[in-house]
């Protein structure tokens, strides 16, 4: 740096005195600026590379050193666990627990899955298109397989099923040839109908949902479906509800 220092010291002078224009002297003093600049900045990247070397062969250091005890205390570990017979037999019989409550988890999935699809093949169509995953997870798991998979299907289906039979559900299917709205009142009954007059009721039964034509019940479904849409006030319907004992 101090040589182009001395050098724009001497040779302004001197241009000065043989009168070299204004111009010329500026774009002399830019150039000698850069050069020093890129000096500096050539200097300074060394002086941080070499720090960086430093710390890069300081943190390796460290990790040798580290490996060099944690050799040591797998070794000393080593040593002492082969011979510790009592640590091994608790071992062996925790392992063997796990194996037996795996076994007996698995036996109870292989009892209830039959069980748990026949049930499933009550679920209404809303029900079932919510609970597809659960119930193609259950159908797909054979004895033998892992036990939490089972359980997590037959949990879900159940957990399904008890919060579908809280609330009121609607939706759009095909009944009596042609697409109708459906109110389910959880799982124990449902109502459909149109504008058209076309209305009925659905019953749970073993293998699906008995659907039956009620036409006479059209106005009042419809009502309840008005009266959830709040296009009138609330009131009370009455829907045919036949209880068996």
């Amino acid at each position: 740096m101090r040589s182009w220092i001395a050098l724009s010291v001497g040779v302004l002078p001197l241009l000065a005195q043989e009168k070299v224009p204004d111009a010329q002297v500026v774009e002399l003093r830019e150039t000698i600026a850069k050069v020093v600049d890129v000096k500096t900045q050539a200097s300074a990247e060394r002086s941080g590379w070499e720090t960086q070397k430093a710390e890069m062969s300081e943190l390796l250091g460290l990790h040798r050193r580290e490996l060099e005890l944690l050799n040591e205390e797998l070794e000393k570990s080593g040593t002492s666990a082969g011979g510790d017979d009592e640590l091994k037999t608790e071992a062996e019989e925790g392992i063997s627990r796990l194996k037996a409550a795996r076994r007996e988890a698995g036996e109870a999935v292989a009892r209830n899955r039959e069980r748990a699809l026949a049930l499933a093949a009550r679920f209404p169509k809303p029900l079932a298109e919510d609970a597809m995953l659960e119930l193609a997870a259950l159908k797909e798991w054979q004895p033998g397989d892992e036990p939490r998979d089972g359980i997590q299907a037959i949990l879900g289906l159940v957990t399904k099923a008890e919060q579908f039979n809280r609330r009121i559900t609607r939706g759009q299917e095909v009944r009596d040839g042609r697409e109708v709205e459906v109110l389910y009142l959880g799982l124990a009954r449902a109502y459909y109908a149109d504008r058209s007059g076309h209305a009925g009721i659905g019953i749970p039964a073993n293998g699906g949902w008995k659907w039956e034509s009620r036409p006479e019940i059209a106005k009042e479904v419809l009502k309840a479906f008005d009266e959830l849409d709040r296009k009138r006030p609330p009131e009370l319907v009455e829907l045919p509800v036949k209880i068996e004992s």
